[in-house]
């Protein structure tokens, strides 16, 4: 990791924490920050620094005075679990209880429930606790065939009730393919909102790790090879037709389930 990857990982640490002139700039992030604008970040599920980049671009939004939602592909089910617990005191019993849940401490772990996802949530509570208007909701329904479709529509639901709000939806890279006809999440958001209001991005790096779980092989770390072409920021292109563009990082690092940190 090179030192200007350690200094982002703790600017942002330190800006999502209330440091607000620590937060650095994403470039190709300040056109987008907008009231009313959506941006679908694709993402591969257990690493550290999608939901660093997240919070990165929440904290760039929040600097320019903007009101700031993050949805995660989370269970819709653990909102009020969630709700009660951005409005704590991030107390050891509350970490306790809130990872608790069954979606944190379930033996299935697919990445979406780590220790980056966790601290993200954490940093919201920290900001709402020094008055930032930033909030977080889950979109997710498991179990469903209709899972796209529930999770655009809980998106929709959230963007039409607080429509100058900036959003930030993290999900799987598959979810926020915005193509006509896929059928994926990110087709039905365009579909109600227009492109005008919604850019979807797909994660690209230059190799690493994450935890994932593969047919055959179960869940765990697994070594990933870069697809990337070494850039850093928000890079806009509309050649594929999948998506908008691509936030480009360096190198990416396995985020353990959040489980673990039950204990602490």
């Amino acid at each position: 990791m090179n030192l200007f990857k350690n200094f982002l990982i703790l600017s942002i640490a330190a800006a999502l924490s209330g440091c607000e002139h620590l937060c650095p700039p994403l470039p190709g992030a300040e056109p987008l920050l907008q009231p009313g604008q959506v941006v679908l970040l694709g993402e591969i599920h257990g690493t550290r620094e999608s939901p660093e980049f997240a919070g990165q671009i929440a904290c760039n939004a929040l600097k320019k005075e903007l009101m700031v939602t993050i949805a995660l592909e989370l269970p819709q089910a653990d909102q009020e679990q969630l709700d009660e617990y951005l409005d704590s005191d991030g107390s050891s019993e509350a970490k306790r209880k809130f990872l608790g849940l069954n979606f944190w401490s379930r033996d299935y772990q697919d990445g979406r429930a780590s220790q980056s996802i966790f601290q993200l949530i954490e940093s919201v509570r920290k900001l709402r606790k020094n008055k930032q208007r930033i909030d977080v909701v889950f979109l997710d329904v498991e179990g469903s065939g209709e899972r796209d479709r529930i999770m655009a529509d809980r998106l929709l639901e959230d963007v039409r009730s607080y429509p100058n709000n900036f959003f930030i939806a993290l999900t799987g890279n598959i979810h926020n393919i915005i193509s006509e006809g896929s059928g994926r999440m990110g087709s039905h958001v365009v579909k109600e909102l227009g492109k005008e209001r919604v850019v979807s991005l797909k994660q690209n790096h230059s190799g690493g790790s994450a935890w994932l779980c593969l047919a055959g092989e179960g869940c765990g770390p697994v070594d990933l090879k870069g697809r990337g072409g070494n850039q850093f920021g928000i890079f806009l292109n509309d050649d594929s037709g999948n998506y908008d563009g691509t936030l480009e990082m360096d190198s990416i690092h396995v985020s353990l389930p959040a489980r673990e940190l039950i204990s602490i």
